[in-house]
C-alpha cells in the first residue's frame, strides 16, 4: 500500500518504519527538526526489549499535497494538534482512508462531519516509546494490540486488509466493533494513570511505592468505566474491565506496583506523561465533561485531575 504517516513522533516514526520495512510505500509529514532528522537519518528505531537497532528510508514532506494520492493515511499526532490538522486533511480528497490513531474520548461525530464519514477510521496504537535525537526507542504494549473499527463497528474489506498489513508489519492487531466506546473507557484509563504518575513527581518507581496514589488511581479509573456505562456504552478491552471493575482493589493495587517498578512502565506511560502533560490536561478537560454529562460521582478522578493540573501549573479551563 502507499500509506502517509501525519506526524512523525514516536507512534508515527515506529508505524511509518515497520509498514514500511515490510514493503509498504510510506511517506511521513514532518516538521522543523524532525523532518531534516527524516531525510537526513531515515526512521531510526530501537526496541528497548531486545535492543534491535534499524533504520528505514523514507520519503518526507513538510505539508500535505491537496493533489497527493495514497491508499491510506495515519494520523499520528497528539490530542490537543487535532484541530491544527484537519483543515490540511479536509483539503485533500485523494485519500480515501484517515486511520485517527490517538486518544479522542470526545467521540468520532467532528471527524465525520469535518472529514466525511466514508473516509474515517478510529485506531489506537499497540507501543509506547520516547525519542532520543533522531532515534525513537520503543516497547511493544503485550496486553494492547494495535486496536481498529470502523464508525459503524462494521469488520469492512478495507479494515480487514489494513489489520492484514500492520499484522505483516509484525504488529499484533484487532477489530474492534465500538472504538468510540474503547476510546473513551482508555481514555479514563490513561488519564487517571498519569495523574497518579504526577502525583509522584512524574516517577513510575515512586508510583509504585505509593500505596495511597495506586488506590485513588484504581478508584479513579473504575469511576471513569462507571460513567462510560452510565453513557450507555460497553466498557472495553475486557482486561481491563475484569481489573479495574470485578476483582478487589488489592488485586489491582498489587498489579500495578509491580508494573510500575519496571523499566517498560516508564517507557510505555512515564516518558509520555512528562512530555505531553497538555495533552493529559486536554483529555481530562473532555473525560470530566463526560463524567457531569454521566452524572457519576467521580472524586477519586476528580482528584487525578487536579494532579496533573499541578504538575502543569495551571487550571482546566472551565474548572
Amino acid at each position: 500500500m502507499k500509506v502517509l504517516v501525519y506526524g512523525a513522533g514516536v507512534i508515527g516514526t515506529l508505524y511509518g518504519g515497520k509498514l514500511a520495512h515490510a514493503g509498504n510505500r510510506v511517506t511521513v509529514v514532518a516538521r522543523g527538526r524532525r523532518l531534516v532528522d527524516i531525510r537526513q537519518h531515515g526512521l531510526v528505531l530501537e526496541d528497548i526489549v531486545d535492543r534491535r537497532h534499524w533504520t528505514t528510508r523514507v520519503e518526507a514532506a513538510e505539508h500535505l499535497d491537496p493533489e497527493v494520492e495514497q491508499d491510506l493515511a495515519l494520523i499520528t499526532v497528539r490530542r490537543d494538534q487535532l484541530a491544527n490538522v484537519l483543515p490540511e486533511l479536509a483539503n485533500n480528497s485523494r485519500i480515501p482512508i484517515l486511520l485517527f490513531m490517538l486518544n479522542n474520548p470526545t467521540g468520532s461525530a467532528s471527524l465525520a462531519d469535518a472529514l466525511g464519514r466514508d473516509r474515517v477510521l478510529l485506531g489506537f496504537p499497540g507501543a509506547g516509546g520516547t525519542s532520543d535525537g533522531h532515534v525513537v526507542r520503543y516497547a511493544m504494549i503485550a496486553q494492547q494490540p494495535t486496536t481498529l473499527g470502523e464508525l459503524d463497528g462494521r469488520r469492512t474489506a478495507r479494515l480487514r486488509k489494513i489489520a492484514k498489513a500492520f499484522r505483516d508489519a509484525d504488529f499484533p492487531t484487532k477489530i474492534c466493533g465500538d472504538m468510540d466506546a474503547w476510546l473513551k473507557a482508555h481514555a479514563f484509563f490513561v488519564t487517571a494513570i498519569c495523574g497518579a504518575i504526577y502525583l509522584a513527581a512524574g516517577d513510575c518507581r515512586n508510583l509504585s511505592r505509593d500505596n495511597a496514589a495506586l488506590t485513588l488511581m484504581t478508584h479513579g479509573v473504575r469511576e471513569g468505566f462507571t460513567a462510560v456505562r452510565a453513557l450507555g456504552e460497553i466498557v472495553t478491552p475486557f482486561s481491563l474491565k475484569v481489573l479495574f471493575t470485578w476483582l478487589p482493589d488489592a488485586f489491582a493495587v498489587g498489579y500495578w506496583r509491580r508494573f510500575f517498578a519496571t523499566e517498560m512502565a516508564d517507557y510505555v506511560f512515564g516518558r509520555h506523561a512528562r512530555a505531553a502533560a497538555r495533552e493529559m490536561q486536554d483529555l481530562a478537560s473532555d473525560c470530566r465533561s463526560l463524567v457531569e454529562k454521566s452524572g457519576v460521582e467521580a472524586p477519586s478522578l476528580l482528584r487525578l485531575y487536579r494532579a496533573i493540573d499541578e504538575f502543569i501549573g495551571e487550571p482546566m479551563v472551565g474548572t
